[in-house]
């Protein structure tokens, strides 16, 4: 067992380190600056920034004194507080230099102190995964045939997959699986490579009965509802004013750091001028003005009033004073930051659910040591293989698998064989564990789903949407829930690398979501391949104004999202070369037609597509639009 574990580790760090290689080939570090420093002792240093990090970054500090490598020890509340291995002076300007590798260099580090690893290798198909009938604790009447049989799946197998097509209950049914392994008193893992995706599901449970803050508990900060179960809120609440003495303290330390440095300036412009003033009959020295002294005292009429070498006096003695404040106010912060510490420990310690990302399962100084029963990997297929054998690592009971092989898979820079075999591939396509599939979709129109269904589920998918026909109602092409909108046109190369635009398309799509709004859909989507192509397309809806009622991006961007209406503008056209959408690229094609509610509008040069590739998927899904809209 050991053995196995080691080549599984060195084939991951192997095609980490050749992904990590092709992205510092072609990735850019960035800079974020830093304000307000205040040095917390021990090298340990605060400062405020607008940027969102994340805690257990490696990354590098600039300051006045050079560079040096820091981590991010925490993120709270648009603070972000790091540890250096040599001092900082937090009075220059400081900034952080971060590189989008550093989550890899991360990573490799993690697999390193990986000790054992059964369920992780029984995930990855190297053991046989247990079996044993059990009968259900839980009443999930709710759920139709297929969902119930993943209930059962999930709590009968110790490696199941859950491979929930669009719109086909996929959350619905993992909140019900959570509540089963809970009846069952089993501690739970819930992972996924977005924050989205985690939402979602944790604005699902709120409303369940065994939902309370404590008990569940998210990791990691996020602009949706989190329901008082983010950590950062238990803690507020947990701690109550000893969370307000933290922040009135850190912004005390502030303001007495920024009065020194308008002090020590103030001592500065007045030495030079009372040392002048040796002489008993040289002029008197020049006073500094009380607009100057306000910075640093509130009663600055009254020193302004005092000649200089008074004024000097008085200024050096605010500075001791201020030194004093700064130096009792600092231990005090840091007892209070390494209490919150201690109970942000123990309520990811005490909680039955976790929910993060991936990345923060071995990001997060807090995941150190944590052991659950089940890892429960949310948009699984999505996700690059180290992360999950990772996460599967701390557990050890069970690893349930849920997403859909049939959307977007990993995503992965290196074009080389063994980086694309070791980290790249799904896990759907590694492992052999045992699968149950969602069958009823209820997002879509019928004629959108048996698209979807015909092009990417071999028929399989059942149609339960209800309400969707309102939404076909209404324009562009009113009473049709499938269009496709042939351009005939010709597309040119945009000036921004390999991506494309093509100026006709981007017009008769502007002009379909401005039909669409003028309709009164209340949400619309203009997808397409190709960034240009969004740019340009953006341009056009602005100047038509409906920027803002209208959403546009790449296909990537719309993984896990839906609009009542969708333009897919594929762009492709005479002259171009035929581009990698005409050839094999089912995920992306599926993942854009299955955004869609009620009106699914595809845009696109017939002819072109039928002549570059007659069999290809895309001629076939425009054949099947046109017959089935």
């Amino acid at each position: 067992m050991a053995e196995l574990l080691a080549r599984f580790i060195s084939a991951f760090k192997r095609g980490i380190e050749g992904e990590l290689a092709a992205m510092r080939a072609s990735a850019e570090t960035f800079e974020v600056p830093l304000a307000r420093g205040q040095d917390l002792g021990a090298l340990r240093y605060g400062f405020e920034t607008a940027e969102r990090l994340v805690s257990g970054t490696a990354c590098v500090l600039r300051s006045s004194r050079g560079e040096q490598r820091v981590v991010i020890e925490r993120v709270d509340d648009g603070r972000v507080t790091v540890t250096a291995v040599q001092p900082v002076d937090v009075d220059a300007p400081c900034a952080l230099i971060v590189a989008p590798w550093f989550l890899y260099e991360r990573l490799i580090t993690a697999l390193d102190e990986i000790r054992e690893a059964p369920l992780a290798l029984s995930l990855f198909g190297k053991e046989v995964p247990a079996r044993a009938a059990t009968r259900l604790e839980r009443e999930h009447g709710e759920l139709n045939a297929s969902q119930q049989a993943a209930v059962q799946l999930c709590t009968e197998t110790s490696v199941a997959f859950v491979w929930g097509p669009p719109g086909t209950g996929k959350t619905v049914t993992l909140v019900h699986v959570i509540e089963e392994l809970l009846a069952r008193g089993e501690r739970i893992l819930l992972a996924s490579t977005t924050n989205a995706a985690i939402d979602q599901v944790l604005a699902k449970l709120a409303g369940r009965p065994d939902f309370a803050p404590g008990t569940f508990v998210r990791l990691g900060r996020s602009e949706a509802d989190t329901f008082g179960a983010e950590l950062a809120d238990i803690v507020d609440q947990r701690r109550g004013a000893g969370r307000d003495r933290l922040a009135r303290l850190r912004a005390r330390i502030g303001d007495a750091e920024q009065q020194l440095r308008f002090a020590r300036g103030l001592v500065e412009e007045l030495t030079p001028a009372v040392r002048s003033q040796q002489s008993l009959f040289a002029t008197p020295a020049p006073r500094l003005r009380a607009a100057q002294l306000a910075r640093v005292f509130a009663a600055a009429d009254a020193i302004a009033d005092l000649a200089a070498r008074d004024q000097l006096r008085v200024v050096e003695q605010r500075i001791v004073r201020l030194e004093r404040v700064r130096a009792l106010a600092k231990p005090r912060v840091s007892a209070l930051a390494a209490a919150d510490r201690d109970l942000e420990a123990r309520i990811v310690s005490e909680a039955r659910v976790v929910l993060c990302t991936l990345t923060n399962t071995y990001l997060s100084p807090l995941m150190a040591g944590q052991r659950f029963d089940v890892l429960i990997a949310e948009e699984a297929g999505m996700a690059t293989l180290p992360p999950l054998f990772l996460a599967a690592s701390r557990c050890t009971r069970r690893a349930i698998m849920v997403g859909d092989p049939r959307q977007l898979p990993p995503i992965v820079q290196s074009d080389d064989e063994l980086v694309r075999r070791a980290i790249g591939r799904s896990i759907f396509d590694v492992s052999g564990g045992e699968r149950v599939m969602l069958d009823v979709q209820y997002r879509m129109h019928p004629a959108i789903g048996g698209l979807v269904g015909e092009l990417f589920y071999g028929g399989q998918l059942v149609h339960g949407a209800a309400g969707t026909e309102a939404i076909a109602a209404r324009a562009p092409c009113p009473g049709r829930a499938v269009v496709v909108a042939d351009t005939r046109s010709t597309c040119e190369r945009s000036a921004r690398g390999s991506s494309r635009v093509n100026a006709i398309s981007a017009e008769v799509t502007a002009d379909l979501a401005l039909e669409a709004v003028r309709g009164g859909s209340p949400s619309i989507a203009v997808i397409t391949p190709y960034a240009a192509q969004a740019v340009e397309i953006r341009r056009l809806l602005a100047a038509r104004r409906i920027g803002d009622a209208v959403e546009c991006s790449t296909i990537h961007r719309f993984q896990g999202r839906e609009c009542d209406v969708v333009i897919l503008d594929l762009a492709d056209a005479h002259p171009m070369k035929p581009s990698a959408l005409v050839g094999d690229a089912p995920n992306l094609l599926n993942v854009s037609i299955s955004r869609a509610r009620g009106k699914l509008v595809i845009v696109a040069d017939v002819a072109y597509f039928e002549a570059a590739a007659p069999d290809g998927l895309v001629a076939q899904m425009l054949r099947a639009a046109a017959r089935g809209g």
